[in-house]
Order: C-alpha cells, then structure tokens, then sequence
C-alpha cells in the first residue's frame, strides 16, 4: 500500500524520554512542535504500546498542522491515527447509554478513513480500515461481509481474518471462531498467536483435550518459552485433578511441566509454583504420593519467600499460610 522509511536516530530516544519532554511542554502538542510531536508518536509505534490518547492528541496535530512536511509518512499516520481514533472512542464509549449521537473520534476516523480510500481506492488495507470502522460503529454483519469480501479476493489476508476471528469472540460465537482460526492453521501451523487464541476459545468452551493439543504445539514451536510449559500443566491439573475423577497419571505429569517451567524460568514465577503445589497436595491425597515431600518443602518455602515482607507479616503471606495449611491439613 505505502512505504514508510524513517531516518535512524530521529526517534531514537525511548517513549518515556519523549513523554517527559512533552510533559515539559504541558503535553501541548503546539508548543511541543512538529519534531517532538512526530518522535512521541513514532515511538508509540516503535514500542507497540496501547496509548491512543497519545497518538490521538499529537497525530491530529501532525495531520491537521504539518500534512505536508510528512511526506509519504503522511499515510501511515493516517493509518496509525485511525486505529487510536477508534480505540479511544471505544474507552470514552464505554458506559455511555446513547448510541445515536455520534463522537469527534468517529467523525474524525471517518474523515481519515475516506481521505484514505480516495488516495487508494484499490487497496485491500484501506477496505479493512473501513471495516474496523463498521465494527466501532457496531454494524458488525456488515463488517463480517467486508472481511469475506477481502478474504475472497485475497485468501492468505491475515489480517482480515485475525479481524474475522476478534469480531466473533466479540460476537460471543467461539464454535465459529475456532474454526476459522483451525482453517487458518491447517496452512500456517507456526502461528503461535493463533494457538493461543485458540486455546483460549475451547477452554472457554471447556474443551480441555483440544486445547491442551494447542499448547503442545506451542510447545514445540517455542520450547524454551516457560508459560507454555506452566499452561499445558494447568490444563492437564484441570483434566485429571478435578472432583469429577482423579487421573493421578495426569496430575503427575502436569508436575513434571510445571517443574520444568521453574528450571526455565526460577524466580518469580509464582504461576509455576502454585501449579507445583496444588500438583504435590492432589498426589498426597493419592496411592501414589509418598514420594512429594521434597518437592512440597521446595513449593511451601519458595511462596513464602516470595511474600515475606522485611521481616512482617503481609496479609498476601497470611493468604498463602492458610492455604497452605488448609491444602496440606
């Protein structure tokens, strides 16, 4: 669609250095000018943090002051600008109960999103704006028959469908999500992002054996990453630990991942230890659980040091005491 190119070292500086030398200023995007309104902005990019506030206030003003000193960059702003327009319309919407007057955000998203279509009338990425626009506007089957649209033209759209996928979740229809996400990775099977969305869906949905397969997978893309390890554990803990019937074999092994995960990862990985001990406290109940002591001491005195606060008592460490002894009583 465009290219932007950026010159090293204009936005070198981090987005922390940037917002204190617009806080400097009075976060005033006139008195911050043109130089440090375009850096904060390029390093919001850079860093791919969730600030539209930011973007908003200082884009707008590079857009609506400065247009024609970006030169091409000027389309990526539009972009960029665009999503924060109808992400910060979102969290201003929340908890409004009218839904007919319509905001400066959306208006103005509007404006950029037709000053884009009229610059790229042809381009897929302009059609997908415009039908995050629909979704903002809560027109949502119309969006979906957008993205089918593009996915029809352009199947390996992965961005459309990605939006596809967040729309139905949305929508609350996971069935239909996660087969979209699985039509998706009978071709990309090294989407990590993928795996885990859908994982999410079946355990939603309380498909545990399915999204235990998912983390496997993101296992073997990723070995070394220890949440995997501490998630695929809690899955297995949920199958074989609950009231409903006792897999001790599926408790054993869920400690083993969660072991793992604290080689890979030793301090502060408190979701790993819980998952140890409550792994320890399910095999003690068991024929099998005479062989947990080391492990138990390990697990008991490792969260205790997590939450030992200078010598007192927190209340988080008075919590875990009791839990402590209400698991092993």
């Amino acid at each position: 669609l465009w290219i932007c190119t950026m010159s090293a070292g204009t936005y070198a500086l981090s987005l922390e250095e940037h917002q204190a030398a617009a806080l400097s200023r009075g976060n005033d995007p006139s008195r911050c000018g043109y130089t440090l309104s375009r850096n904060l902005v390029m390093a919001v990019r850079e860093a791919r943090v969730h600030r539209p506030d930011l973007v908003v206030k200082f884009g707008c003003y590079l857009l609506s002051n400065h247009g024609s000193r970006l030169g091409y960059e000027v389309w990526a702003m539009y972009e960029q600008v665009f999503v924060a327009l109808l992400q910060y319309a979102k969290k201003l919407g929340k908890g409004s109960s009218s839904r007919t007057t319509v905001s400066k955000e959306m208006q103005l998203a509007q404006e950029y999103c037709a000053t884009l279509s009229v610059q790229f009338p042809m381009s897929l990425r302009v059609r997908r704006l415009a039908a995050m626009l629909l979704e903002a506007k809560g027109e949502f089957e119309a969006a979906m028959s957008e993205y089918d649209a593009i996915m029809k033209e352009d199947p390996n759209n992965l961005f459309a469908m990605k939006r596809q996928v967040a729309l139905l979740r949305g929508c609350n229809k996971p069935t239909e999500a996660a087969c979209k996400l699985v039509n998706h990775l009978n071709f990309v099977c090294a989407d990590a992002d993928a795996w885990l969305v859908l994982a999410d869906l079946y355990l939603q949905q309380q498909q545990h054996r399915k999204a235990a397969f998912c983390v496997e997978e993101l296992i073997l893309i990723n070995p070394m990453n220890y949440m995997y390890h501490v998630r695929y554990g809690e899955i297995l803990f949920t199958m074989g630990g609950g009231e409903r019937g006792h897999n001790a074999e599926l408790v054993r092994t869920a400690r083993k991942y969660f072991a793992h995960a604290l080689e890979l990862k030793p301090n502060q990985n408190l979701r790993a230890l819980y998952g140890l001990l409550l792994c320890c406290a399910a095999a003690g109940k068991g024929s099998k659980g005479r062989d947990v002591t080391e492990l138990v001491t390990f697990a008991k005195q490792s969260l205790l040091d997590a939450y030992a606060g200078h010598g007192a008592e927190t209340p988080m460490l008075m919590v875990v005491q009791a839990m402590i002894a209400t698991l092993f009583a």
